[in-house]
């Protein structure tokens, strides 16, 4: 009994949740329990990511090796599989094979959700850049990919020009516009088109999340490159 408890209170150890639990007042006992659960929830979930992986893994390969002579279709259908399901499988290998660290993303998307990103006028750069937001739902997907595929409904980057003058203005990288046209028009929405803007928002939080993460590991670039600098410096004078 000891050994279970021990069990189950290292599994909290390894495991962190990002749960808001504060935000909902939720005691400390209750939180305990809802982490473990989780745990055991991401836990298996992975072991599943990891069997779905090998079951499509398996039928694209019998798909290469029977598609030759015209007998995979008749060896599916004889194991139960219809075509539907057998695409379905088969374009999520393919998800697998470009995102091979991103098992559990791939896994968690929907059959719907795998037919919008496997859809061949999509830029694999625009769905890599959907990974690494981990956009699951099909709704956020599509509000992802129709403002990257229609850049009249993207936020506007301005180029940044390279200038000597040391007393040149700070120069913006994103035009807000786009924002204070938004916030004039809050009023004049419905139910339907605030809950529309509101899930655009969140889509906006999470690439917004993984640019500053982008920015974060730029800059430690280039504090690195100054730190070699300075021991440079260093050495040159102790010489």
């Amino acid at each position: 009994m000891k050994a279970l408890q021990s069990l189950k209170s290292k599994m909290q150890e390894d495991y962190n949740s990002i749960f808001d639990f504060e935000k909902y007042a939720i005691e400390d006992n209750l939180k305990k329990e809802i982490i473990e659960n989780e745990a055991i929830i991401f836990r298996n979930f992975r072991s599943m990511s990891d069997s779905m992986f090998k079951v499509c893994k398996a039928l694209y390969e019998n798909s290469l090796k029977l598609k030759a002579d015209g007998s995979f279709m008749e060896w599916y259908g004889g194991i139960g599989l219809s075509k539907d399901k057998v695409s379905e499988l088969l374009r999520r290998y393919e998800l697998y094979m470009h995102f091979g660290d991103k098992k559990e993303w791939v896994t968690s998307l929907s059959v719907r959700a795998i037919k919008m990103l496997s859809n061949k006028e999509i830029a694999i750069n625009i769905i890599y850049d959907a990974a690494e937001l981990q956009l699951t739902t099909t709704e956020e997907i599509k509000i992802f990919l129709d403002a990257r595929m229609n850049e009249n409904k993207t936020i506007d980057i301005v180029p940044i020009e390279t200038n000597t003058n040391f007393l040149q203005k700070e120069v913006k990288c994103v035009n807000y516009k786009n924002f204070e046209k938004l916030e004039k028009s809050l009023n004049k929405m419905d139910s339907k088109q605030l809950h529309a803007a509101e899930r655009e928002l969140e889509v906006l939080e999470k690439y917004l999340k993984e640019l500053r993460k982008n920015i974060s590991e730029r800059n430690k670039e280039f504090e690195n490159k100054d730190n070699l600098k300075l021991v440079g410096v260093a050495d040159d004078t102790a010489e």
